[in-house]
């Protein structure tokens, strides 16, 4: 991966191959920074913004050869928009475009100055490396012959003033571990199914365990079944693929919480839909229906990379969801970890009963502070919010919002999606206690949580549907085509801010019992 470094000296007197400056739009003095530059190059930046050649308008690019009239051979123009618009995620839009034109001609080194001026030193410099090294990420595991080096530049700097550099080193950490485990998520999703199976990413996971100093236990599939997992047992049974349950525990030795953080990620490693069978159409992204568990396990590993002192579990229920003469039928009912039993009326709606037995089971057996489950859920979270945002969903209102807030702050923006006493009533089954699918037409993201709710008992909990913001059909700012790891920045932070400040807010109303009567 690229090396990264602050560094706190004139960008103007360092030799590289390229000067990373940020133009904003309609900007009238420009810094003294930029002033400097644009005599250098005698005039040059003044004339191109005179004649609309460069307007400053959001990743707009446009890279200026120096000729040696500075140090660095190239100076790279980055449009940043309106100055009172920036955000951490416009830097790391802009950061991860400038990376992309540095990477397509070559260019072994940078300076970004985009942090200079900025008002949060540590989240710009944070999420001007993550733009940088996401950007330049791609997955080349299965090309041949091999292609060269996937990063291409080498070195990048971020200039900081001096006296802002304690705050630009916690920055600059923070950016180089969620970039890194964010690329290990991305990895797994990319991965095909023939490669990333249940035991690879166990293995994965115990290896990267290892070497942190985190525990790590993976139960297979006949344990699951004597230990009453019946939902995700249920799932598996139709793939000859071995299921696992991975649990992963950081505890750091003065954690900050008595109870722990319970992240639950569904890690369903391929979804042919089982019986219920899918349609062929882009079936071949099924292989990222494990984006939940990856994301959970990008989230522990950087919090103990980082240091941070928050007591975590990860439960990670892990299987294909395949047709065969084992696989589960429509109709068939099947008794869950904790005792509920469960009408199966779609056989791809496998991801919450996977994810039930992992939330059950974690809340049992951990007895967690707080639970935040992610997963590729529902193909109605697209309809409902596109690609620009996942659905948040919940019992806890406080949590909700903790989690709506801290997706603004990291760039995988949320937005809460009711969970309605009447919601509850659409799983209601005629045989069972519940159903996987909704009775009526609608609102599949909100039944889907809806049918979660009944395995979370009182704690409080957070559901994050990621299924409209996982893959990336074309190249983005700092997301190329194919899984984004999406969930690792969001969590990470959450997690991080949970532990600094616990969480107090009352929890909203229990689901309704089952076969309750509805109110006049």
């Amino acid at each position: 991966m690229t090396k990264t470094d602050l560094l706190t000296t004139d960008p103007l007197k360092r030799k590289t191959s390229a000067l990373i400056l940020g133009i904003f739009e309609g900007e009238g003095t420009p810094s003294p920074l930029l002033s400097a530059v644009d005599r250098a190059l005698e005039g040059e930046i003044g004339r191109m913004r005179k004649n609309g050649e460069i307007r400053g308008k959001a990743e707009e690019t446009v890279l200026l050869p120096t000729y040696g009239r500075l140090l660095a051979r190239y100076v790279l123009l980055v449009g940043l928009g309106k100055k009172e618009s920036i955000t951490p995620e416009s830097l790391r839009k802009a950061s991860g475009s400038a990376a992309s034109l540095l990477r397509s001609r070559n260019l072994p080194e940078a300076i970004s100055t985009l942090a200079l001026g900025t008002t949060d030193t540590a989240g710009s410099v944070e999420a001007i490396v993550e733009g940088t090294l996401l950007s330049l990420y791609r997955f080349v595991a299965h090309k041949t012959p091999k292609e060269d080096a996937p990063y291409l530049l080498k070195t990048f700097s971020v200039a900081v003033e001096k006296k802002t550099e304690s705050l630009a080193a916690s920055g600059l950490r923070f950016g180089e571990v969620i970039s890194k485990n964010t690329i290990l998520a991305r990895d797994l999703g990319n991965e095909p199914a023939n490669v990333a199976t249940p035991t690879m990413i166990a293995k994965t996971a115990e290896e990267e365990a290892r070497k942190r100093g985190i525990s790590f236990l993976s139960y297979d599939r006949e344990k699951l079944e004597r230990m009453g997992l019946n939902a995700l047992v249920g799932v598996a049974k139709g793939s000859d693929e071995p299921a696992r349950l991975i649990i992963l525990e950081y505890r750091p030795k003065k954690p900050v919480n008595d109870k722990p953080i319970l992240l639950v990620g569904k890690t369903l490693t391929f979804d042919s839909g089982g019986i219920s069978l899918k349609p062929s159409d882009k079936m071949e992204q099924m292989k990222g229906d494990m984006s939940g568990g990856a994301a959970v396990l990008g989230t522990i590993l950087s919090l103990a990379d980082l240091a941070l002192p928050v007591h975590v579990v990860t439960v990670m229920p892990a299987t294909e969801n395949m047709p065969s003469g084992r696989a589960n039928k429509p109709g068939d009912v099947v008794k869950a970890y904790n005792g509920k039993t469960i009408e199966i009326i779609n056989t791809d709606a496998e991801g919450r009963l996977i994810l039930a037995d992992a939330l059950s089971f974690g809340i049992r057996t951990y007895h967690p502070a707080l639970v935040i489950d992610v997963a590729t859920l529902t193909g109605a979270v697209v309809v409902a919010l596109g690609g620009q945002a996942l659905g948040i969903l919940g019992n806890n209102e406080g949590l909700i919002e903790r989690t709506r807030k801290v997706g603004e702050e990291t760039g995988e923006r949320g937005w809460p999606l009711p969970l309605f006493e009447e919601y509850f009533d659409q799983i209601k089954s005629d045989v069972a206690d519940i159903r996987n699918t909704g009775s009526k037409g609608g609102a599949g993201t909100i039944t889907g949580a809806a049918f979660l709710r009944h395995f979370v008992d009182d704690t409080p909990w957070v559901h994050l549907d990621i299924a409209g913001t996982a893959w990336v059909d074309s190249n983005e700012a700092y997301k190329p085509k194919g899984n984004v790891g999406m969930g690792v920045r969001l969590m990470t932070h959450l997690v991080k801010d949970l532990g600094e400040h616990p969480l107090t807010a009352p929890k909203t109303a229990a689901p309704r019992r089952v076969g309750r009567a509805r109110r006049a």
